[in-house]
């Protein structure tokens, strides 16, 4: 049985290459299912996707994969934390942290995230 599932509606966050460096910014809309599905899809700098995963509410613990339209596709593993899901990507040998947040967290707590997107070199939107 699922306890809690991660709100669905528009995300926000970032994608590192490695474990740091320059933040790679995308833009998620993402449905959160009862039976433990994830769908979404979204935008960043390299191309647009789409998400297909699996969340599991007992355990927190989301995993997917990012299809990029016409590209290549990526393994994305977190857990569900303080609003916020963490964890790793991979493709191939290459690997790095994500970090990904709702954008109904309240408002205080987006400025310091909002000012960083802002603010990126490159920013991406939706």
């Amino acid at each position: 049985m699922l306890n809690d599932i991660p709100p669905s509606g528009p995300w926000t966050g970032y994608y590192l290459y490695g474990h740091a460096g320059r933040k790679h910014y995308m833009r998620l809309g993402l449905v959160f299912t009862p039976d433990g599905r994830i769908r979404g899809e979204g935008m960043d700098d390299v191309a647009p996707f789409v998400i297909d995963g699996l969340f599991n509410g007992v355990t927190r613990e989301a995993s997917w994969t990012k299809a990029y339209v016409r590209r290549h596709t990526v393994q994305y593993f977190g857990i569900y934390s303080q609003r916020a899901i963490c964890g790793d990507w991979t493709l191939g040998i290459l690997t790095g942290d994500f970090w990904i947040w709702p954008d109904v967290v309240p408002q205080s707590e987006k400025v310091v995230e909002q000012t960083e997107f802002e603010e990126s070199a490159e920013p991406v939107l939706v």
